[in-house]
């Protein structure tokens, strides 16, 4: 997807901490504006002059590479979410869907049974509705999502007469939300890196780069074409030659801790 400078007030990507997904809100009551062009998961990949042009030189100069508009989950933590740290997509927070694993046996055709999920940390569970449609067989739909998961909650389907099924919860996925590096490596799925252009306030909204050529903040040597892997306590960055589910790419540049060096982000990348 090309660049496309849709809001005139974009002078500059890594400067930006909004509190509207159209990265536009009405001075008066805050509430967001919806137009202007730009939407939450928009991604456009830049030539290194025109990264160079979109940069707020006090944050760092920006190299070429694919950059999206993104939402900082509430929960990251704030200091961690700075230019040239290293953050991760986070995983899903509410059901998407259930399917049945295992097969039931002398359940009772047409029985209609509601269940609640339980544990995945969630603040809010996800409530299911099974419909036998055969002796071994139902079919699932999704009542309510819940909210706030961290990882994958469990379910138990009773009242289908005889042995009921069992059933596999399913979390939703998005790249448009992302998380700090301590916040991912402690309590969810690393699912792959990004790094910060400047400070976001957890909630808010900004640009990431997912692609290219990044600057990131070394806390441990690294040696020119070696993998670099995220320190996720800080969300700095150190190299070596093993590459681990930290790793976010090959380094540029050689040099020690408390430099700034680039580094080829090179993991997979999916879009919604």
């Amino acid at each position: 997807m090309p660049q496309q400078q849709a809001l005139p007030t974009w002078l500059s990507l890594n400067n930006v901490n909004s509190v509207s997904q159209s990265g536009m809100s009405d001075p008066v009551t805050g509430f967001p504006y919806v137009g202007g062009g730009l939407n939450l998961g928009d991604y456009f990949d830049l030539t290194e002059q025109e990264a160079n042009q979109l940069s707020y030189p006090t944050n760092g100069l920006l190299h070429a590479g694919r950059y999206r508009y993104v939402q900082v989950d509430s929960g990251a933590t704030a200091g961690l979410v700075a230019a040239t740290k290293v953050g991760f997509v986070r995983t899903g927070t509410f059901v998407q869907s259930a399917i049945q694993s295992v097969a039931g046996s002398g359940m009772t055709v047409g029985a209609t049974v509601t269940a609640t999920t339980t544990g995945g940390g969630g603040t809010t569970q996800a409530t299911i509705q099974v419909v036998v449609l055969t002796a071994t067989t139902v079919a699932i739909t999704v009542l309510t999502t819940g909210s706030g998961f961290t990882s994958i909650p469990t379910v138990t389907i009773t009242g289908t007469g005889g042995t009921p099924p069992s059933v596999i919860i399913q979390l939703n996925s998005t790249v448009n939300t992302v998380t700090s590096s301590d916040v991912a490596n402690t309590s969810l799925t690393l699912v792959r890196p990004v790094v910060f252009l400047n400070s976001i306030t957890p909630g808010n909204y900004g640009f990431v780069q997912e692609l290219g050529i990044a600057n990131t903040l070394a806390s441990g040597a690294i040696t020119a074409n070696n993998f670099v892997s995220a320190v996720a306590a800080t969300a700095t960055v150190t190299g070596g030659t093993t590459f681990t589910v930290l790793t976010i790419g090959q380094a540029i540049d050689t040099g020690v801790s408390g430099q700034i060096l680039k580094v080829l982000l090179s993991t997979p990348v999916v879009q919604d």
